[in-house]
């Protein structure tokens, strides 16, 4: 072999180690960014993961205080259809009181009637019914029904109750039954 070959194959050998060590290096850049990356996915999936465990918690807890609050309503509301059911009751215990009567048997049916109206409405009463009665106080579509109008009299303000034909009932802050008033125009 000449010099010249040997300068060769000394060149080509050189040339393949130089390339064999870039290799190893390329494919540690390559590896590490492999986990770089890895590691890059890995804290996103946890985010991922963390952000919907929060979610649900918080979704969790939405569910058990709107099931505490109905649980509330339910008791603090659980006389409402009763007492929707007396009202015509006591209505008509109303219409019996306001006869006038004159002999001594009558004195004692209504004496009678009184008591038991007086049974209700303590029992009303005691469930956080109310009476709606607005006379002489100014007209509120919410909590009255103006069934008939009339004309202003004198001292009367406009939109002012003058007239009660049925009480109206509430349960705390619920309407059973609005007011059915004459409102004056």
């Amino acid at each position: 072999m000449t010099e010249k070959q040997k300068e060769t194959v000394n060149e080509e050998v050189v040339d393949e180690a130089v390339e064999l060590n870039k290799q190893p290096e390329d494919s540690k850049e390559a590896s590490e960014e492999n986990q770089v990356d890895e590691v890059t996915q890995l804290k996103a999936d946890l985010a991922e993961k963390e952000d919907q465990y929060l979610r649900l918690q918080a979704e969790l807890a939405n569910i058990r205080k709107r099931n505490q609050k109905e649980k509330e309503d339910a008791a603090k509301y659980r006389s409402q259809s009763l007492a929707t059911e007396l009202l015509p009751v006591i209505d008509n215990l109303e219409r019996a009181l306001a006869i006038e009567v004159t002999d001594e048997e009558g004195q004692n049916l209504k004496k009678g009637l009184e008591m038991v109206m007086d049974s209700f409405k303590t029992a009303l009463e005691h469930e956080g019914i109310e009476v709606i009665d607005p006379l002489n106080q100014p007209f509120d579509p919410n909590y009255h029904q103006a069934i008939q109008t009339a004309p202003l009299e004198e001292g009367q303000e406009a939109n002012t109750v003058v007239n009660v034909f049925q009480k109206g009932y509430s349960l705390k802050e619920r309407i059973l039954r609005p007011a059915m008033v004459i409102v004056a125009q």
